[in-house]
């Protein structure tokens, strides 16, 4: 047999196992994908599912849970002001008193001061 032959049935059965191994190599991994997600998901699923929080960062955008805390935050310092206003209210007549009592010291002052 010539060399060149042997050659060419060396690089043939080579290009088979490698063509075997890739066959094996996606057939395991679409079959781990299949049992991790219940189906093949497509490769945009895929990709989102790998950098969707960097996409997130990198756009500045937001979460919805992250806008839900925004949210119940918002209601208790609404809440807190809220309750702060109506201290405010009941303590008006109150507040009223103490500024008129200041405001009449104020002119007896700018009438001993004349």
């Amino acid at each position: 047999m010539e060399w060149y032959i042997l050659v060419l049935i060396i690089l043939l059965v080579i290009l088979i196992m490698i063509g075997i191994f890739l066959f094996f190599k996606h057939r395991a991994r679409k079959k781990a994908l299949e049992k991790k997600y219940g189906r093949v998901p497509s490769h945009i699923e895929l990709y989102f599912k790998e950098y969707f929080d960097s996409i997130i960062d990198n756009w500045d955008l937001v979460k919805k849970d992250k806008v839900d805390r925004w949210v119940d935050d918002m209601d208790d310092r609404v809440e807190t002001v809220s309750t702060d206003i109506e201290e405010l209210k009941a303590n008006k007549v109150e507040i009223d008193q103490e500024l008129t009592a200041v405001e009449k010291r104020i002119e007896t002052l700018a009438e001993k001061g004349r």
